[in-house]
């Protein structure tokens, strides 16, 4: 308990997470590798959910989500992941998890692109002042990805995370507590889900349980629970304001029967 205490205090993991973490733990035949790779596709899933469900919300009821700035992030993060996973692919023997974990950015990166090509189109009000031109909303987007592409980029950096495994748990605390603010911030039902909210639980229970989480099954050396007792920490803030996310939306006022926005019923609950 002392130990744990002084960790709390003034402790920093002395681990890294580099690629061989991940040729160790994620090579088939390995102790621990269906754990592991378990894990991943736990993660991985999710993470497409949580982006998958509101392109549904966005072409239905025509607002999503997220804010602004969210999405913004996001893609920043994405696409730098392309081009540092796609690295690692290229000089680790062409590791077959780096390769799917540069596709799978890619993916996102698009999902993400589609969905502030939409919040240019629905959500200008929501968005911005009526006067904004075309040009200057897509000034304001690509201005606020360059912010957090060079801060991003600065912060790996400095973390030394040459597989933005330290950073990339960012993502998963930012999916699991915005969210549910920004729901309570707008007071309304659409452009959110019952079963998003409940996706964000799992993202939460998925990326920060202390048995088989992809952080610490590919980098234990960083994130066990000894040496990295504010990453659970973190973990149970996340449940905190994911559950908390559910009790604002089922606290709210129904959807109506007819999106005004798109004269249809909205698909999800």
């Amino acid at each position: 308990m002392g130990y744990i205490i002084a960790m709390l205090v003034a402790g920093y993991p002395s681990g890294d997470c580099v690629p061989e973490n991940f040729i160790a733990h994620l090579t088939p035949g390995t102790p621990g590798f269906e754990a592991t790779l378990l894990a991943v596709i736990l993660a991985v899933i999710f993470g497409l959910l949580v982006y998958i469900i509101p392109l549904i919300l966005i072409e239905t009821e025509h607002v999503q989500p997220y804010p602004l700035w969210l999405h913004c992030f996001y893609w920043a993060a994405d696409f730098m992941g392309i081009w540092v996973f796609l690295y690692a692919f290229i000089t680790n023997d062409f590791f077959y998890m780096f390769g799917l974990l540069s596709l799978g950015e890619a993916i996102w990166v698009a999902m993400e692109t589609f969905c502030l090509q939409r919040a240019m189109t629905y959500e200008r009000e929501l968005n911005w002042d009526k006067s904004w031109s075309f040009k200057k909303r897509l000034t304001n987007i690509i201005l606020l990805i360059v912010v957090f592409f060079v801060g991003l980029n600065l912060l790996r950096a400095e973390l030394h995370d040459p597989t933005m495994w330290k950073f990339w748990i960012f993502t998963q605390v930012l999916i699991t507590t915005i969210p549910g603010l920004e729901l309570e911030r707008r007071g309304y039902r659409l452009g959110n889900s019952r079963i998003l909210n409940i996706c964000f639980v799992c993202v939460a229970i998925v990326s920060f349980n202390p048995w088989c989480n992809m952080w610490a099954a590919i980098a234990p050396e960083f994130f066990g629970f000894a040496e990295n007792p504010w990453f659970y920490i973190m973990g149970i803030v996340c449940l905190f304001f994911s559950l908390r996310g559910i009790y604002i939306y089922e606290n709210l006022p129904q959807k109506p029967k007819i999106v005004e926005g798109t004269g249809k019923a909205p698909k999800l609950k």
